[in-house]
């Protein structure tokens, strides 16, 4: 506690249940850990569990990684995603009650969905393939991403319920299903929310802003069930509320206490730990609800380097970027993990990526591109995977116990294991696993055969450990063979396949949606362009609101620098792309310039 600040002790010591509304660099994740561990201290039996519901999984692991630092016993705390706890907390064990899974179902995996939605959408015109199919669950059905145009509406809807129907008759449902499907139990049978009303004695909710309205209402209703026994405490930021085309919104604290039956107090943090004043200034033009917002950290009276350079063409734009990185490096003296080269779209970075590597080949970088699969975190195999390819070492001893742990609860789950089968036991036996594999593919078939022969089960043609297989070997196989013929470049080696899981190092090259959360001493964007920030299908009466959002999100990312490239030659002679309406508003800010010659920084 002598670690907060008086905002931050404030949100921890107010009783009932709170909404904090975290500036970027606040510490809000700080606040959060500590209020989850004042929770855990407080669990008064082994009943009753504390619950910590994330955006991504990558800040599940931050969260669980941070309170194992902290020394704090976690056998009463679950953090995961919504989807996540929907299929553990609902799904799994009231499945009986919801007509479509009553007889059993399984997760289809991402690139096992992909490919149906491919097919499906091929004979959908004018839909391509699954990038056209974004779509989202609500509590009366399915809507589509907001960036779908008019003339695909109709196809959408028929490709999404032939996928669906596709999926149901193979007793499978995706990411959307299960929300839809967990809201529709709660609704019909009542009990189950107030069953696990009694089971949780606080619910915490972080980045609030993403979070859908299915989403409120399935928590709304556990906490009204919960008959004042279990608290809630949310934070977030309404100004980096960026998945909006995909149903996110950032509820007021009104508004959830209609949802919840309870009083919702609403609190703040204001001090950025994190930027120069300079930085908070400038990204300051972009809130779109306005904040007061104080440099507070190590870092508040630097001198930065603010920079918007238009003269950059795309065709340069691969050497324009290098020369950022090795100026941040070499003139600026930035230690190049602290350095992110951001982009609107994964399109944009997959080529860039390794055209870097090659420009600069003295420094490392950690982007798309570079893994020979993706990473379909929820992929059973994909965990098994992690554990093949990392070592039992002293500083990976917590995470491989969790991995493990995760695969002693699946395979128990679906009764290839008893449950006497315990996560250190599993461990044990991966680590004792040799592999002859020459490749990387060939290391991880072989590993999965021993894997399966030590543990005693063979997964069943037609099931889904079976389907999740084919499926991850399929999705690694076309990737290595894209990367081939597209870069001329063999990735398929182990030493390239155990880099996807050891801690990350070089450069970062990542999307707007993926850096947030993170920071960095400096941040390269480029791709700020009309259609790009924001995307071009979105409604015209929210482009410029959704683009400073964009742009906050980028901003506030950064402790010292800011450089921000507009570049020309993207689109065509008739639809040439021009910079961000948005940004162009900003040009003669102090702190800015159009030219990357005039960038200046000092200690």
């Amino acid at each position: 506690m002598h670690e907060l600040n008086s905002e931050q002790r404030a949100a921890l010591d107010t009783k009932g249940d709170v909404l904090l509304v975290a500036c970027p660099g606040s510490g809000k994740t700080r606040t959060l850990i500590q209020k989850i561990a004042l929770e855990l201290s407080k669990a008064s039996s082994h009943r009753k569990f504390v619950v910590a519901l994330t955006y991504t999984h990558v800040a599940a692991e931050e969260i669980r990684d941070r309170i194992d630092a902290m020394g704090i016993d976690t056998s009463q705390l679950w953090v995961g995603t919504i989807h996540s706890f929907c299929l553990t907390w609902i799904l799994r064990p009231y499945s009986l009650y919801h007509e479509s899974l009553r007889h059993g179902f399984g997760v289809v995996d991402i690139f096992e969905s992909d490919e149906m939605l491919d097919e499906i959408a091929s004979r959908h015109l004018p839909l391509k393939n699954h990038h056209d199919c974004k779509y989202y669950a609500t509590r009366t059905g399915y809507e589509f991403d907001r960036s779908t145009s008019p003339d695909r509406i109709e196809p959408l809807k028929k490709t999404i319920a032939e996928y669906h129907e596709q999926l149901l008759s193979r007793s499978l449902i995706d990411f959307e299903m299960m929300l839809k499907f967990s809201h529709d139990l709660l609704v019909s049978h009542a009990p189950i929310a107030r069953r696990l009303g009694a089971l949780f004695q606080f619910i915490a909710i972080d980045e609030y802003q993403d979070t859908r309205e299915i989403q409120y209402f399935i928590v709304g209703m556990i906490i009204r069930e919960s008959m004042d026994r279990t608290g809630l405490f949310i934070v977030g930021d309404p100004n980096q509320a960026i998945f909006g085309s995909l149903g996110g919104v950032a509820k007021s604290a009104a508004e959830i206490s209609l949802l919840t039956g309870r009083i919702i107090k609403p609190l703040a943090l204001h001090q950025n730990y994190r930027s120069s004043q300079q930085i908070i200034d400038y990204f300051g033009h972009f809130a779109v609800e306005p904040m007061f917002i104080e440099a507070s950290g190590e870092w508040k009276d630097w001198t930065s380097s603010i920079v918007h350079d238009v003269s950059i063409s795309k065709t340069d734009l691969v050497k324009g970027v290098a020369d950022l990185v090795r100026h941040n490096i070499e003139t600026l003296r930035i230690n190049p993990e602290s350095i992110a080269v951001i982009a609107p779209w994964w399109i944009h970075l997959a080529s860039i990526t390794r055209a870097l590597v090659q420009e600069l080949p003295e420094y490392e970088f950690n982007g798309p591109g570079l893994s020979p699969f993706g990473q379909n975190l929820d992929n059973f195999w994909y965990k098994v995977a992690r554990i093949a390819l990392t070592f039992a070492a002293p500083d990976m001893f917590r995470k491989r116990m969790r991995w493990a742990q995760e695969l002693v609860d699946e395979l128990t789950a679906s009764g290839y294991a008893s449950d006497s089968l315990t996560a250190r036991e599993l461990l044990k036996i991966t680590n004792e696993i040799t592999s002859a594999g020459k490749n990387g593919t060939e290391f991880l078939i072989n590993f999965f055969e021993e894997f399966c022969h030590r543990l005693g089960f063979e997964p069943q043609p037609g099931s889904e450990l079976s389907e999740q297989r084919d499926s991850f070997f399929r999705r690694m196989e076309n990737r290595i063979s894209d990367i081939q013929k597209r870069e001329n470049v063999d990735v398929d080696d182990l030493e390239t396949f155990r880099k996807v899981f050891r801690p990350r190092r070089g450069v970062v090259v990542s999307t707007i949606h993926g850096v947030k959360g993170a920071e960095f001493d400096s941040v390269i964007a480029f791709g700020l362009l009309e259609g790009f920030v924001p995307h071009f299908n979105e409604p015209e009466a929210e482009k410029d609101h959704i683009a400073k959002k964009l742009l906050f999100v980028i901003g506030s990312r950064a402790r010292k620098n800011l450089f921000l490239v507009s570049e020309t030659g993207r689109g065509n002679q008739w639809h040439p792309k021009y910079q961000s309406n948005v940004l162009e508003a900003v040009h003669d800010h102090p702190y800015t310039s159009r030219s990357i010659n005039l960038v200046t920084s000092s200690p």
